[in-house]
């Protein structure tokens, strides 16, 4: 009884162990500063996955925003059109980018200007649960096309 007993501990430590490992991980989080004025910023950031279902971004908050929703860029007709997103979902062992002409989390009516320096603090959950918390860096619309020009 005592093998079976710690047969079952272990096995739900290794479960438990592959659950972490398995959970979505945030990279590079960013926002790009925007001229005065602007009612809404993006925020761009890599999702892994390294687990073997896929797992989606389900919501997204931040301090200081009127609104926050998930969304991505697409062309319609030749008119380029932002689609709100229930959900931004990363493939099983597979990645996905937020980044400018995609997926992005929009900050909708910001409380004030943001400009190069400042930190966005972002609260990223996901569907399996995981809850993530993340310091977005702005950064100048230069540093982002060098930035986007640098990862290919």
């Amino acid at each position: 009884m005592k093998h079976q007993v710690l047969g079952w501990v272990f096995g739900g430590l290794v479960m438990v162990a592959q659950a972490v490992a398995a959970a979505p991980k945030v990279s590079d989080p960013w926002v790009p500063e925007m001229p005065p004025g602007a009612h809404a910023y993006g925020a761009f950031m890599v999702l892994d996955n390294s687990g073997d279902e896929a797992v989606s971004l389900i919501r997204a908050e931040a301090p200081g925003f009127a609104k926050i929703e998930l969304h991505e860029s697409v062309d319609i007709d030749g008119m380029h059109r932002m689609i709100e997103k229930d959900e931004i979902v990363i493939p099983a062992q597979g990645q996905t980018r937020l980044a400018p002409g995609g997926y992005h989390i929009m900050l909708i009516g910001p409380e004030k200007r943001l400009v190069e320096g400042d930190t966005v603090p972002l609260t990223l959950t996901f569907s399996d649960g995981t809850v993530i918390e993340v310091d977005a860096m702005v950064r100048k619309r230069e540093q982002m096309m060098q930035h986007r020009h640098g990862h290919h």
